[in-house]
């Protein structure tokens, strides 16, 4: 670990943070809007029975109490392996995640697609950006936490089964109605940014002497 690295993860954090902030300003344009209709009416005229259960699945499976408990075991699982600072690091990110999701949403307050789109209810909150696939994208994050140091394959394995799991749940929110594309390329940008900026500050030095974070390892000298 080097301030070089951790200065490149916080600039890559602000960049991909501001990259959410234009792609939800350019989210409410009427340009952006009708792209982002004529696909999901592409995605309708192709709807059926199987996928359509598929998708609602899918949907179900990346609820937030799936997500706090699959987060939950994680930061278990790294407690019994006494891996307390990756726990902490780890809780930190997903919770950054969800409240950048809940605040971008409030300021955006992206309408949703029309309701005649709607395979299932659609949810009362904003549209920008997904929060079934902010927690989806968040499942990558955890999978790459647990796994750390339980050998390569197995790592590849989980964290691949994550990313499919996540871009799965985006395609759902699309195919179901209840989202625009962009809302859904929100949800990662937002998963990112958060994961990112929080992995920066973490690597801090002065973050890392906080009795609760403090790592095992020495603390590099920056």
């Amino acid at each position: 670990m080097t301030l070089l690295a951790t200065r490149v993860k916080a600039l890559t954090g602000l960049i991909l943070l501001l990259a959410l902030l234009a792609l939800g300003i350019l989210a409410r344009t009427t340009r952006v809007t009708s792209y982002d209709l004529h696909l999901d009416l592409a995605v309708r005229a192709h709807r059926f029975g199987l996928a359509s259960g598929l998708f609602e699945a899918l949907t179900a499976a990346a609820s937030e109490v799936v997500g706090l408990g699959l987060l939950g075991a994680a930061a278990l699982l790294l407690l019994v392996r006494r891996r307390r600072f990756d726990a902490v690091r780890l809780v930190l990110m997903a919770g950054a995640a969800w409240t950048l999701a809940l605040v971008v949403k409030h300021v955006v307050a992206r309408p949703r697609p029309p309701a005649f789109l709607a395979l299932v209810r659609p949810d009362p909150s904003g549209s920008f950006p997904s929060g079934h696939d902010t927690t989806a994208c968040l499942v990558v994050v955890i999978a790459l936490f647990a796994t750390v140091g339980l050998g390569l394959r197995l790592r590849a394995a989980v964290v691949g089964l994550a990313v499919l799991f996540a871009v799965g749940v985006g395609a759902s929110r699309v195919y179901l109605g209840d989202h625009y594309p962009t809302d859904v390329l929100g949800s990662w940008l937002v998963v990112a940014a958060a994961a990112l900026l929080v992995w920066a500050a973490t690597d801090l030095r002065p973050v890392r002497r906080i009795p609760l974070l403090r790592a095992p390892e020495p603390l590099p000298a920056y």
